[in-house]
């Protein structure tokens, strides 16, 4: 692989063991690390998301981008609604370790699409309906799964605080 950009987005999406991510911060399947399933669906209100929530909603736009890279029809993803797909309203450890089995799957396939991608290819138009190049979408969705990890990491220590104060 020859493309610098190609090189980068596959150092984010797919870091080398004991690397650190250059901004410090954790991967999506990272951040779930010894979360609990009761921890997995606590929302911090009714108006927010759950941890569990978020790692679907990663593995669903990891899904949907690579269906783009490898100009597949979007659809079939395995949960659903497919932006946001309903979590159990109880903790469940088999569900929330199939869950995270899915999200590990749908990074796998997308690291797999992009290490297979044609870097010529990068600054082509990626959808008919859109003006974004390919380059934007691969950019854009280490971008998404960044700004989500910190989300569950954030999650994290709302739950962890709450627990503090007895609420």
């Amino acid at each position: 692989m020859t493309d610098p950009r190609l090189r980068e987005i596959l150092a984010m999406l797919d870091p080398k063991p004991g690397t650190r991510l250059w901004h410090g911060g954790a991967s999506p399947l990272g951040s779930l690390r010894g979360v609990s399933p009761e921890q997995a669906v606590w929302k911090p209100s009714p108006d927010r998301h759950s941890i569990w929530e978020f790692a679907l909603h990663i593995a669903y736009w990891d899904y949907a981008v690579r269906r783009g890279l490898e100009g597949g029809p979007v659809g079939g993803f395995p949960r659903s609604p497919a932006n946001w797909p309903a979590v159990p309203t109880r903790p469940d450890a088999k569900a929330w370790a199939n869950d995270r089995t899915l999200l590990r799957s749908e990074q796998k396939k997308l690291i797999a699409a992009v290490r297979g991608f044609d870097p010529k290819r990068l600054d082509e138009v990626a959808s008919r309906k859109k003006t974004y190049r390919f380059a934007d979408l691969l950019h854009g969705i280490v971008m998404h799964d960044t700004y989500h990890a910190g989300q569950i990491q954030l999650m994290k220590r709302l739950y962890r605080a709450r627990r503090t104060r007895g609420r």
